[in-house]
């Protein structure tokens, strides 16, 4: 299986905003990429995705998982580019 991986450090905002927010898919929990934590995810696609990043596959406890790092579309003030409807068409 995919994990999808966002950063709250660098998109704290974003995060917050999108994935907790708005689309509301994000697994509560983090996982540990390349020494930095991350939100992770399954929904695939990402209405919010600007690019993303594939790392490969990484073991974790429960198997191994190929991990893709995503960077969300940034924030321009209290607005996003392009709005889109949320995860799961809903």
């Amino acid at each position: 299986m995919t994990v999808y991986a966002v950063s709250p450090l660098a998109q704290k905002a974003e995060v917050d905003a999108l994935c907790f927010r708005k689309c509301g898919q994000i697994i509560i929990g983090g996982i540990e990429v390349e020494g930095a934590p991350f939100c992770p995810c399954r929904t695939n696609p990402c209405p919010y995705e600007e690019k993303s990043v594939d790392l490969g596959e990484a073991k974790f406890g429960w198997g191994h998982e190929q991990v893709i790092v995503r960077k969300l579309r940034l924030r321009l003030g209290n607005k996003l580019r392009q709005e889109r409807p949320k995860c799961g068409g809903t």
